[in-house]
């Protein structure tokens, strides 16, 4: 080594210690180490390892002290994740407490918590000692003696330990962990002031286990103490840490329903309204983001509790609820965050046609409708220059308005007072042409849909409307958006079916890309989404086709409009697809009316050579030799498809 100041190298340094022979010289040099700490220079862990099993207690609790301070170095950590360090470690904490080795057992306690932090190999050398139930069983000793900083160390070392992963936190909850904690959180909840410290771990330890596995089901008893916690503590962090317990829990229907029946869900919206009046006043102790993020997930749990049909009907109680009064009140809050749980929470309520109704008559739907124009018109405005709400809330509260908006629709008597008021069907017309986010789009297409079903006034006003009806043909033709791209078609064929004895009808085949989207609502996944497109082709064949009197003069050949229309979308393939992907499992209904299509577009010279070209007929043939469940007439149907398009489909 040069110069004066060049350090000793560790092997000299181990040499050093090695050959110290008086016990107070030993004791300093330890000290030393402890005071110096991750800061040490020198990789002594085979000093340690020895000394660890000295007969000396006082070094032997240096050396446990020692390796405890080292090992808050990250590069020494690994170092000392070694059995000759552990092993004897969990020796000691095996054994009684007493007066004399409670400082021991403590710095044991620190040095495997240190130890576990961000060490995979520490914690694989205490599951394979078996040192799991050790710890535990300490837990529990610690606990009935009341040694609360050794029950506050072992707690941490346990969560240290669970964080590397599932294989260590199933290690914990099958070794009776989770039993040990609800002890000690009621234990906790019978003080005065509970210590906030204990509670955190407690409670980090099960969103480890939540985090590692979420589909795990705690206890009934535990998820009861973590409501409890929440509703007597004011501490942000801890209540930040029961709520996303909770949401997680939440997963499981029983717990849905525990927390409506407990009153979980009226405790957060009113933590969630102390929130807001607070923030607002600027008495909150902690930072924005902190409290944005407890509020989300306050929200998230109000939400995702009235997606259990059993806790929704507790909730809702007939109108009279608590949380459902709420959920109305805050539709006119102005707090984003509020204001989206509620109209995501009246989605939610509008899953009972009784309810839905009910909500109709208060209102509701009109209120629906005003926040979704209300963002709408904001979101608008949004492409020339920045808005006081963020896009994302813009999407997310038409998206949520829209959908309550939909759900309310299914009622058959709210779609009768809905085009009775004859607001709801313009406005979200007027909207549609103007819709950018396919989720906002697929719920505004549904919406459409179920307005429209039975009532005739609605479909008239979108087929006269050619804007909304390009609008829908292009959203027709976004198979990468799957719920807004299968909407359209079907709204298009829903309205087809209300207008088969109307005029109307025609502006549907006048709009480009309607056609095609129904052609291509045929090789949809769904049958029934299948059948509805035959449907909605079918008519318009009849409507199309037909050979018009003198009478009755037209200045647009649908016919002709029609026929391109469906050469254009690729009929013959899209039906050869259907038919060849379905052979085996389509419905005799949906044979049936399939039939009827074809039998009346195939007598039409164009079509039928399109059909030709795709092998229409030759896959019909298969169809009716596979299966033995068609009708004569069915039989005799098919042949007569087969012979007009192997026969005449030839060009002219």
């Amino acid at each position: 080594m040069d110069g004066a100041s060049a350090k000793k190298s560790t092997s000299f340094e181990t040499l050093v210690i090695q050959n110290i022979t008086n016990v107070s010289e030993l004791k300093a040099k330890l000290n030393d180490i402890i005071k110096t700490g991750k800061d040490y220079d020198y990789d002594v862990s085979s000093c340690l390892k020895a000394l660890i099993n000295s007969s000396d207690q006082d070094i032997v609790l240096l050396s446990i002290q020692a390796v405890s301070e080292l090992v808050k170095c990250e590069e020494k950590r690994e170092t000392y994740a070694d059995k000759a360090i552990i092993a004897p470690i969990l020796g000691i904490l095996q054994k009684d407490i007493t007066t004399e080795n409670v400082e021991l057992i403590k710095q044991c306690c620190r040095a495997l918590g240190n130890l576990c932090c961000d060490c995979d190999n520490s914690r694989q050398i205490i599951l394979e000692s078996g040192g799991i139930p050790i710890l535990i069983k300490l837990l529990e000793r610690s606990f009935n003696m009341k040694l609360e900083a050794i029950q506050m160390l072992v707690a941490k070392s346990l969560l240290n330990y669970s964080i590397g992963g599932s294989e260590f936190s199933e290690s914990i909850v099958k070794g009776g962990l989770i039993e040990v904690l609800a002890r000690i959180l009621s234990m906790e909840l019978e003080k005065v002031d509970f210590d906030d410290d204990m509670i955190s771990t407690c409670l980090l330890i099960l969103s480890v286990i939540n985090d590692n596995s979420p589909e795990f089901l705690f206890e009934e008893t535990i998820n009861k103490l973590v409501l409890k916690i929440l509703k007597d503590t004011t501490n942000v962090e801890i209540s930040e840490l029961c709520v996303d317990h909770l949401l997680t829990q939440a997963e499981h229907d029983s717990v849905k329903t525990l927390l409506a029946n407990e009153g979980g869900v009226q405790l957060v919206c009113a933590r969630l309204e102390q929130l807001v009046d607070k923030h607002n006043a600027g008495d909150l102790n902690a930072d924005d983001t902190e409290v944005q993020s407890i509020m989300k997930q306050a929200c998230d749990l109000v939400i995702i509790v009235l997606t259990g049909d059993e806790a929704m009907r507790i909730l809702y109680k007939n109108g009279m609820g608590e949380v459902y009064i709420s959920m109305v009140k805050w539709l006119d809050s102005p707090n984003y965050h509020l204001l989206t749980t509620a109209v995501l929470a009246i989605g939610n309520f509008a899953r009972q046609d009784d309810y839905c109704i009910q909500m109709m008559q208060d209102n509701i739907f009109d209120k629906l409708l005003d926040i979704f124009e209300t963002y709408h018109k904001l979101e608008i405005r949004s492409a020339s220059g920045p808005q006081p709400v963020a896009g994302a809330t813009l999407s997310k509260l038409q998206h949520g308005a829209v959908s309550a908006l939909r759900n309310l629709s299914v009622a058959r008597d709210n779609k009768r007072r809905a085009a009775a008021a004859g607001r709801a069907a313009p406005a979200l017309l007027r909207a549609l042409p103007l819709v950018r986010d396919h989720h906002v789009a697929y719920k505004l297409l549904a919406t459409l849909r179920m307005l429209l079903d039975g009532q005739e006034s609605v479909a008239k006003l979108l087929a006269s409307d050619a804007e909304a009806l390009a609008s829908v043909a292009r959203w027709g033709h976004a198979p990468e958006h799957t719920g807004a791209g299968g909407e359209a078609p079907r709204l298009l064929a829903w309205a087809v079916k209300q207008l088969r004895h109307h005029p109307h009808w025609a502006h549907i085949v006048q709009v480009d890309g309607c056609i095609s989207s129904l052609v291509n609502m045929l090789v949809a996944s769904h049958s029934l989404m299948q059948n509805e497109a035959i449907l909605a082709l079918t008519l318009l064949a009849i409507e199309s086709l037909k050979k018009l009197s003198p009478d009755e003069p037209t200045d647009y050949d649908y016919g002709k409009s029609f026929t391109s229309q469906l050469i254009k979308s690729e009929i013959g393939k899209h039906v050869t697809i259907l038919v060849d992907t379905n052979c085996a499992k389509m419905p005799v209904e949906v044979a049936e009316n399939l039939l009827a299509f074809l039998d009346i577009t195939s007598k039409n010279n164009e079509v039928q050579l399109d059909y030709k070209e795709a092998k229409v007929h030759e896959t019909l043939k298969k169809f009716r030799d596979s299966r033995n469940d068609l009708s004569d007439d069915m039989k005799i149907c098919i042949s007569g498809i087969v012979s007009a398009i192997s026969d005449n489909g030839t060009s002219v």
